[in-house]
């Protein structure tokens, strides 16, 4: 049998079958011609070696399973021990690279220190998209889900009270939903307005928003007045918010300052928790500037932020040197407790 014939009948490349040759799998041979002759055996044992390849078990191995030299089973059990290795890292593998086009993150060596991490937090602290951002982006189902947690109540409230009104039941729903819709609106305006009504701080702070660092810019929403806020909110409920975003390539920010504060809170209890936190404060190359107040971060995005910032960003202002707590993950708590040892000893 030729070298053409055999290519025809196991289905595999002429250089296959020399290579084949070369490790002394087969001996072919050699005609009048000086072309090669395989016979019936070299046929049956490159079948053999075929099925044990598509086995992925190394030619060694192969070689040894001919010669009588391994096991085929015990070598399958071996092989089985490496594959299920491969398998996980494969996994491991795609399920970076899924998160890497969820997140649309930029191209930076640094990433490949972190870790995929997703925690579960309690009602109100979720995730609302895939990408790393400072506080969580208002979707569209976010949306809907505050409509209805402030329409609900307020509707059955008014309701309740409305009971004193003598009208027809068509009337009275009518001015219940007119009433409830009014009061709704001001409540979503006054979840936006946030840091102006509590702080009394021209300030953006809620968790509605957000600045979301993509592959090659930031985008976020900048609160502006009553109407406008409420705007952006319906937009969103009908998934027209794209011309509210603001956005900016890296290149065009002039500079993103860390504002390391020392705050103390208390949450439902009369003792106040001292707390450190950051705020930031974005410059862009147009004249404009973003201030976000103490936004909080979920999952791993505080990690992304301080190395995209640290990579992608020209000026980033940070006296108080947080970053590296940042992009190494240490909560900025024992951060500055670890500089105040430091610092005394």
């Amino acid at each position: 049998m030729k070298t053409h014939e055999l290519e025809k009948e196991l289905g595999i490349s002429k250089h296959t079958i020399f290579y084949y040759e070369k490790e002394g799998i087969v001996t072919p041979q050699r005609d009048d011609n000086g072309y090669r002759s395989y016979s019936q055996e070299d046929l049956q044992k490159l079948i053999m070696v075929k099925f044990l390849r598509n086995l992925n078990i190394s030619i060694d191995d192969v070689k040894a399973i001919l010669n009588n030299e391994l096991d085929f089973k015990e070598c399958l059990k071996i092989n089985q021990i490496h594959l299920e290795k491969q398998i996980k890292s494969l996994e491991e593998v795609q399920g970076n690279i899924e998160m890497y086009v969820r997140k649309d993150l930029p191209m930076l060596p640094a990433l490949q220190q972190i870790q995929r991490e997703t925690k579960n937090y309690k009602l109100g602290y979720q995730k609302t998209t895939d990408t790393v951002s400072l506080g969580r982006r208002l979707t569209k189902k976010l949306a809907i889900k505050k409509f209805l947690y402030k329409f609900i109540p307020t509707f059955l409230i008014v309701l309740f009270f409305s009971a004193v009104n003598e009208q027809d039941v068509l009337t009275r729903v009518l001015s219940v939903l007119v009433i409830s819709f009014v009061f709704t609106n001001g409540f979503i305006a006054a979840d936006f307005q946030f840091s102006q009504l509590w702080l009394r701080l021209p300030l953006d702070q809620t968790r509605n928003q957000s600045v979301e660092f993509l592959n090659d810019r930031i985008r976020y929403y900048r609160f502006k007045g009553f109407k406008d806020n409420l705007k952006y909110f319906y937009a969103v409920l009908f998934g027209k918010e794209a011309k509210f975003m603001n956005e900016y390539k890296y290149e065009d920010i002039q500079s993103v300052e860390l504002l390391l504060k020392h705050r103390y809170e208390n949450y439902g209890t009369p003792i106040a928790r001292d707390w450190y936190v950051l705020d930031y404060r974005f410059e862009f190359k147009d004249g404009n500037h973003f201030y976000f107040y103490c936004p909080f971060t979920i999952d791993d995005d505080a990690r992304f932020i301080g190395m995209i910032l640290d990579e992608k960003v020209e000026n980033v202002i940070d006296k108080d040197h947080v970053i590296d707590a940042l992009k190494n993950g240490i909560h900025l708590n024992d951060y500055m407790k670890k500089d105040s040892v430091k610092y005394f000893v």
